[in-house]
């Protein structure tokens, strides 16, 4: 069955991207799905898309990328309008092409149990934490150098998204302070023991060798887990 935007629950991560040549290198909005509204439009609800409109004006083109279950999307839109609703800055699209799945996940996820604490993130003058408050704690479910899946009962939401720094102690193998952007949050459909996962990738920019050394660390685990 072909996915359709009226199945997207509310609040999931999108990424909007203006189509170009150097489109790989331009802006990235960071916006929510917020709405179906007459097919084939919908809103989404991010402040930066809705100031960035007058300038890139009515019937723009749009990529538009999400992670939906543990797979990835794509999709094109066309610019139609703004408007404000109980606080809220809300961008028009109108959906131009069928979503089509682009991708499973690159890296394969390794099932692991241990505790995150997660934190806002401030950019400068190096990605740090904005507090030592952790803005949630949790479990993992699956894990690999690419990013991991977070579980718990209680619904999460921050000012910080989709940005974040993520503390864990990998089961001996080291300790882990790393940026992450969270790329799908919603129901859980792993387990019944939980009522929403949380997916984040793990951003290494400024962080160079801690791929390979996460890497390792979950290799030494697996081997740990078949003695």
């Amino acid at each position: 069955m072909r996915l359709e935007l009226r199945f997207v629950e509310y609040g999931l991560p999108m990424q909007v991207r203006k189509q170009s040549y150097d489109a790989v290198h331009g802006q990235v909005f960071h916006t929510e799905f917020y709405a179906a509204a007459n097919p084939p439009c919908f809103w989404l609800k991010s402040e930066e898309l809705y100031n960035s409109f007058p300038g890139l004006g009515v019937d723009t083109h749009l990529n538009i990328t999400f992670d939906l279950e543990r797979r990835s999307y794509r999709f094109s839109g066309e610019l139609k309008g703004t408007r404000q609703e109980d606080g809220a800055y809300l961008t028009l699209l109108e959906q131009i092409e069928p979503i089509e799945e682009v991708s499973v996940r690159r890296d394969s996820r390794t099932e692991m149990r241990l505790e995150v604490s997660v934190y806002g993130l401030i950019r400068e003058p190096r990605p740090h934490k904005a507090s030592e408050i952790a803005e949630m704690s949790c479990e993992v479910f699956d894990i690999s150098a690419g990013g991991l899946c977070l579980v718990s009962n209680e619904y999460f939401h921050s000012p910080f998204e989709p940005y974040f720094m993520l503390e864990f102690n990998f089961r001996g193998k080291g300790y882990f302070l790393l940026p992450a952007q969270l790329v799908r949050k919603g129901s859980c459909p792993q387990t019944v023991l939980f009522a929403y996962d949380y997916g984040f990738n793990f951003l290494y920019d400024d962080f160079p060798g801690e791929k390979e050394r996460l890497a390792a660390a979950i290799f030494d685990a697996q081997l740990e887990q078949l003695r």
